[in-house]
């Protein structure tokens, strides 16, 4: 994903039947904002497929131009806030609420840094060898975005949950290695890894759901015998 117009479309396709998928797993209304995840990243892929058609002079300007906008909103503003906002919802540890809880205000201040940005700055997307180089995050935006994995990496690390704890594990490995394999193309790099994280969220709700059914049998069995 994030090659190309035509890479961004399939992905947003694939990963939007997961997100679908996803959706229908959780018991708790708490777990929505976590489980909408995928989908998100879904219409985020959908959103860059339209920005590489404007940017290769096959889509109208203002297509592309709300496309950007779009694409940049979730990535910049939405995000860092959503992210550990879900994992906080769907947390049942009170000392982990309040370190995510912290990190949910991290991720605000993030959010409003780049949101302001992108209100004042002229955005810019450019096409670098198979993807796409955004500008306009300010002139500090180095820091805002270590604050950004911060907010958004450590608050799967904070959870309980084994499979979403190990989700931040792979999740702060994957910015390394985009950041090494080529930093000015992290925004849209990312959404390669958002397609392989929806995956694993749905792998969450998933194997509990199953658990949930296989421990009820158990125990009817035990009972019979």
């Amino acid at each position: 994903m994030c090659f190309s117009a035509e890479a961004d479309f399939v992905g947003a396709a694939v990963v939007g039947a997961i997100g679908i998928a996803t959706l229908a797993e959780p018991h708790d209304r708490r777990e929505l904002a976590l489980a909408a995840l995928p989908l998100g990243f879904a219409l985020h892929q959908a959103a860059e497929g339209v920005a590489w058609l404007g940017l290769e002079g096959h889509a109208s300007r203002a297509a592309t131009h709300f496309a950007l906008y779009a694409y940049l909103a979730y990535a910049w503003v939405l995000l860092p806030v959503l992210v550990p906002l879900a994992v906080w919802l769907a947390e049942p540890r009170e000392a982990r609420r309040r370190w995510l809880g912290w990190l949910t205000a991290a991720g605000a201040v993030v959010a409003c840094y780049l949101g302001a940005s992108m209100a004042t700055n002229h955005l810019t997307a450019t096409i670098v060898g198979h993807t796409i180089k955004y500008g306009g995050a300010g002139a500090h935006a180095d820091y805002f975005t270590l604050l950004y994995v911060i907010a958004t990496c450590g608050a799967f690390l904070i959870s309980s949950h084994r499979r979403i704890m190990w989700f931040g594990v792979a999740n702060l490995a994957a910015v390394v290695v985009l950041v090494w394999v080529q930093a000015e193309g992290l925004t849209s790099l990312w959404c390669v890894w958002g397609a392989l994280a929806s995956v694993l969220v749905y792998r969450h709700f998933a194997d509990r759901s199953r658990a949930d059914v296989v421990v009820p049998e158990e125990r009817q069995r035990a009972r019979r015998s």
